[in-house]
């Protein structure tokens, strides 16, 4: 059986003698986060894993990266973030399975000398636990010239390029679930998995500013979207992906020392 065609941008492609030597390199081993989560009839289960993936890959190509296998799996689904437990295949995990699992990961990359590693998160419930997670491998192990960035897509777009994409009537993110935003980014990344004749138009019927519990039927719209994805274009995840790419070049740069391929 021949290896020739494995992708080695991801490190379950590669032999233990081909991860050795990226961690001589120094390369930057990549972690996408993200859920398995509604998002609206118009777009998959899978789309935080999706965009954190296509990003993460993306980096690929850019930097001396690799890219862990995802951790598919989010904390739990929010009512007013994420549509919470209302729709079918929402499935999330609890914060201490969470925060242990993306611990040990680190711990063993750190174990074996890995001196950057990046999260590149697709799912906002995420990000407190993954802060937890980072917290405790850093007391249970000296990081010495080791360094840990968390990301998040969303934190790089500009409120400048949010008020082209939304026609200066941004919602807010939390909102933006499954609306213009992530349908545009994901018709840039996966056109394929956007059923452009699904798009919601639907806003939900009360906006809270507060989490109640249990959640709020009428938080949350019939078809999962928090807000209308009519607008949505490939055009609109361009730009956003602009401020994605440039977003983290800034961010190695500052960081690592790094400058993109060329």
């Amino acid at each position: 059986m021949s290896t020739k065609g494995l992708d080695k941008n991801l490190v379950h492609n590669l032999t233990w003698n081909e991860f050795a030597q990226r961690v001589d390199e120094n390369y930057i081993f990549i972690i996408p986060t993200g859920s398995i989560e509604e998002h609206g009839p118009h777009m998959p289960l899978g789309m935080d894993n999706m965009s954190a993936y296509e990003i993460s890959m993306g980096l690929t190509t850019r930097y001396h990266a690799v890219v862990m296998p995802p951790l598919t799996y989010g904390y739990r689904s929010q009512a007013t973030i994420g549509g919470g437990d209302f729709f079918p295949g929402t499935t999330s995990v609890g914060a201490e399975a969470y925060i242990y699992t993306a611990r040990d990961i680190l711990l063993d990359l750190l174990r074996h000398d890995v001196r950057r590693i990046v999260f590149v998160n697709g799912h906002l419930e995420n990000m407190f636990f993954l802060t937890e997670a980072i917290e405790l491998a850093r007391r249970n192990h000296l990081l010495e010239e080791a360094k840990i960035l968390l990301t998040s897509w969303d934190l790089f777009i500009k409120e400048s390029t949010l008020d082209i994409v939304h026609d200066g009537k941004f919602p807010g993110w939390a909102l933006e679930h499954a609306a213009v935003n992530e349908t545009s980014l994901m018709l840039s990344l996966r056109p394929e998995v956007v059923d452009m004749d699904k798009l919601p138009d639907e806003p939900a019927s009360r906006v809270l500013d507060y989490s109640v519990f249990p959640p709020a039927p009428d938080s949350v719209t019939k078809n999962g979207a928090l807000c209308p994805a009519t607008g949505a274009s490939v055009e609109k995840g361009n730009l956003l992906l602009d401020d994605i790419w440039a977003g983290y070049e800034r961010t190695f740069s500052i960081e690592f020392g790094l400058e993109p391929r060329t």
